[in-house]
């Protein structure tokens, strides 16, 4: 957390991010049981019931398998978009740090057409009437780099944009700002545009320092038939992000 260059990848949150799936997967898989197992005896109830969770567990670990294939698929050429500072000698890294400087002050914004869009599970961005969008769904989940603002206590801003019509709500994602939990608090919401607020306390961090937005949720697939159909699985599209000192 008090070094200034942070992995982009999903792999640092591996662990929350599993945690998360199962629940996801335990829900879903409790409500489709749940009529089996109201029928049954006290003690086959119970053995349904681990069974539920052994088999939201093996789904979370599949979901787990699939995001690291596809990550240890990645070329050189992508690794080095994702995460460039991985490459450079720590050496360098120290003489480019030079002497101790303030943290930034804030507010910080970065927009889904920026130069300095640095992610991974985004699709390249895209111009809509509302201006520049990038849509989740690329991977298992989504990360995004933010300055840390010195750490402390923070506000994050988000403008986003739900898939092909579905109503835009935040109840179905999960949100990690460096592993903090998030809840959003809606700003404005029109139906499938929307600006969301949430608060985050994080430690101190020093002047560079980067934090990771990490967001997974639910994707959609296109409803629309015919040639102009869009084949992609898509996530929440995120316009501009803006992080401040509460």
């Amino acid at each position: 957390m008090t070094h200034p260059f942070l992995d982009l990848s999903p792999d640092r949150a591996d662990a929350l991010l599993d945690a998360a799936l199962e629940r996801r997967h335990a829900i879903r898989l409790r409500e489709a049981a749940a009529p089996i197992l109201a029928g049954l005896e006290p003690g086959a109830r119970l053995l349904g019931e681990h069974l539920v969770e052994e088999v939201a567990r093996l789904s979370a670990r599949v979901d787990a398998l699939a995001q690291a294939q596809a990550a240890a698929a990645l070329s050189r050429e992508e690794r080095l978009r994702i995460d460039p500072l991985r490459t450079i000698p720590a050496a360098r890294l120290a003489a480019a740090a030079g002497g101790v400087a303030p943290p930034e002050a804030g507010p910080a914004a970065v927009e889904a057409g920026d130069d300095a869009f640095l992610g991974f599970g985004w699709f390249a961005a895209e111009r809509t009437e509302g201006g520049s969008l990038r849509w989740s769904g690329g991977a298992r989940c989504a990360t995004l780099l933010l300055p840390a603002l010195g750490g402390g206590d923070v506000v994050l801003t988000l403008a986003l944009r739900s898939p092909f019509g579905v109503p835009l709500d935040l109840s179905g994602q999960d949100w990690f700002l460096d592993g903090v939990p998030l809840s959003f608090a809606t700003v404005g919401n029109d139906g499938t545009t929307g600006i969301f607020e949430a608060r985050a306390t994080l430690p101190p961090m020093p002047a560079g320092a980067r934090v990771t937005l990490l967001l997974h949720g639910a994707q959609h697939e296109d409803p629309a038939t015919g040639p102009r159909r869009d084949t992609r699985r898509l996530g929440l599209g995120l316009a501009w992000a803006r992080i401040e000192r509460a």
